[in-house]
């Protein structure tokens, strides 16, 4: 009788050989991976050098636009500061006696709050009244005044006093008024008034 030697393991030297293959592989492909990051990473690099070198100099632009600008307007602003001077130098208002002709106009128990000057024919009042018909007869006197263009209530808020409900104190009226003057006939009157003194 004759054996017969069947093997049916595979071979070794074949398992071997696919190992390495897979290891190679495995290893090229780490490579080609590497020199693929690498390039990207140097091409990232790259290209945020040159968007900051464009930053910088998009930076430098501005900063000379803004000096550009600031010296222009600096320029004009103190220009116009210097022309204001100068008009309140050669135009003055006389306030005094400006005020004194409106008070002249309040009835007896009418206060100024505030007074001040929005532009040099313009300026904004707020007076106190005891009633607010007190502030509609003021407007009416204001308005018959020669050098007055317009006159106008822009509000009127009412003021309590008392500080507990047991004082019976009657509310003041707190008038704001807008008032135009006519600067040429301001002129005239207080100069006819001063020749005449």
């Amino acid at each position: 009788m004759k054996l017969i030697d069947i093997n049916l393991l595979p071979q070794k030297e074949k398992k071997q050989k696919a190992f390495t293959y897979s290891v190679a592989g495995t290893a090229g492909l780490v490579v080609l991976i590497a020199l693929f990051m690498l390039l990207t990473w140097k091409s990232t690099l790259t290209e945020t050098k040159r968007t900051e070198a464009e930053i910088d100099t998009t930076k430098k632009i501005i900063e000379v636009q803004q000096t550009k600008v600031l010296g222009a307007e600096s320029s004009g602003s103190v220009n116009q500061l210097n022309k204001a001077v100068q008009e309140m130098i050669d135009y003055p208002v006389k306030t005094v006696p400006l005020l004194n002709e409106l008070i002249s106009l309040l009835p007896d128990r009418g206060f100024f709050s505030e007074f001040e000057y929005a532009d040099r024919t313009v300026f904004n009042t707020i007076v106190q009244f005891d009633s607010s018909r007190e502030a509609a007869f003021y407007l009416s006197r204001l308005k018959t005044v020669e050098w007055i263009e317009e006159a106008d209530i822009i509000e009127i808020t009412t003021v309590e006093a008392g500080e507990s409900e047991d004082e019976n104190i009657l509310p003041r009226y707190l008038a704001a008024y807008e008032i135009h003057i006519d600067q040429g006939k301001l002129e005239e009157l207080l100069s006819q008034g001063e020749e005449e003194e």
